[in-house]
């Protein structure tokens, strides 16, 4: 019975999301901008641009320190423009790329109970038959899916975008490289569990979507601190790194879902939203 009702709860909030203009409208802005416009700006202006001027004295220096300690003699072989796109697709927009799984999975995870108070839905759904912890793992399901279609799309038209203006200028096919399999199948999965288990948390315990969005917000920071560490040189972001990241979000989301099976209150939850 609480199976079929699980079903039946993904369904519904599948239903609820696809109708939603916010929710679709930031699941089409955000992958449109980080993963066709911002690629194709940044490979298609070394194509038609003096990149080695733009970038100056400093900006090859740079590009020479990252060549020299992090990559092979086939990359130190490219000319400054191919190098310096190459540490940009490889390095620094896969960075960026986490803001598409981020920031959809924030978005539609935060909607998950205050949507239901908005709607006037939740009071019925609490009074359900449903189990709490089955309750939270619907939501979880239901707002982990979208994102997760959201960022393989993204994956795949960054593709075509890098690939299609990349392969003038380096007369080879150059996505996806290992840094990018590996975020997409490793760490994506686990930012978007993470991100939609927090903001679940959030919408359960605030009263309004734009506080829960409010709040939720705080997860974009770590990603922000990825970017500027490795824009100062500290580190780039390769597939050792990116596994480890990976390890380490895999057991916060273990242990968040523990505490969520747990999280079995059915009265704190309907004084959390309904008072």
């Amino acid at each position: 019975m609480e199976s079929f009702i699980s079903k039946a709860l993904i369904k519904k909030d599948l239903t609820d999301i696809s109708r939603s203009k916010t929710l679709l409208s930031t699941m089409i802005i955000i992958p449109i901008l980080f993963s066709v416009l911002f690629p194709a700006a940044v490979v298609g202006g070394a194509l038609f641009f003096d990149m080695e001027k733009l970038a100056g004295e400093d900006g090859r220096k740079m590009v020479s320190s990252f060549i020299e300690s992090s990559m092979g003699d086939t990359v130190s072989a490219y000319s400054i423009e191919q190098q310096m796109t190459y540490i940009f697709i490889n390095f620094m927009l896969p960075t960026l790329f986490l803001l598409v799984p981020i920031i959809t999975a924030m978005t539609v995870a935060a909607n998950s109970f205050v949507g239901e108070k908005e709607r006037r839905t939740l009071e019925s759904l609490l009074f359900s038959p449903v189990s709490i912890r089955k309750l939270f793992l619907s939501k979880i399901a239901a707002s982990f899916i979208p994102p997760f279609l959201v960022s393989i799309v993204s994956f795949l038209a960054c593709g075509i975008v890098i690939n299609g203006f990349g392969y003038p200028l380096f007369q080879e096919l150059i996505f996806p490289s290992a840094n990018w399999i590996v975020l997409i199948t490793c760490l994506s999965p686990m930012v978007i569990l993470l991100v939609v288990l927090i903001n679940i948390l959030i919408s359960s315990r605030v009263k309004t979507y734009q506080e829960a969005q409010n709040i939720g917000g705080v997860i974009v920071l770590p990603v922000v601190g990825l970017l500027i560490g490795q824009i100062s040189g500290l580190f780039l972001l390769g597939v050792g790194l990116i596994l480890a990241i990976s390890g380490i979000v895999l057991l916060i989301n273990l242990v968040l879902l523990s505490w969520i099976s747990k999280y079995n209150d059915r009265f704190i939850l309907f004084e959390k939203q309904i008072h």
